[in-house]
């Protein structure tokens, strides 16, 4: 059932993406933004609708996405990514508040400065939801 899902959702993708392309084409919308988004959502929809078939068509490929999926070892460096990709963020933000500051871009900064407070609110209040859960 839940490859059902994953299937209606991506044929979802390719409708909403479809739409949007021929709403920016008929000059319904104006910025040209929506039919890039839609032409994105189309291609990205369409390549999951193909990997959604294989997957039911191949047992072969369902066996190698299965594993992948619930290996122990994939998991764990899926995690180890997630975090490191946490620690360069925050701190290329937190050098780019910086930066900001010494060229005088008070606007850049203090986005750059909000989102580093919203990724770190975000870490603490993680932590205390997993502390309780683990």
């Amino acid at each position: 059932m839940n490859n059902n899902r994953r299937l209606v959702l991506s044929i979802f993708w390719v409708v909403l993406g479809l739409v949007l392309v021929v709403l920016s084409i008929a000059e319904v919308l104006d910025s040209s933004v929506y039919a890039g988004m839609g032409g994105a959502l189309t291609a990205v929809g369409a390549l999951q609708v193909i990997r959604n078939l294989r997957y039911r068509g191949n047992e072969e490929y369902r066996e190698k996405v299965d594993t992948e999926v619930n290996d122990e070892r994939n998991r764990f460096l899926r995690m180890k990514s997630w975090s490191w990709a946490g620690y360069i963020v925050v701190l290329v933000e937190a050098i780019g508040v910086i930066v900001a500051m010494i060229m005088g871009k008070e606007t850049v900064q203090m986005i750059l400065a909000y989102s580093v407070c919203l990724i770190l609110c975000a870490y603490w209040i993680s932590y205390l939801v997993l502390s309780r859960k683990y």
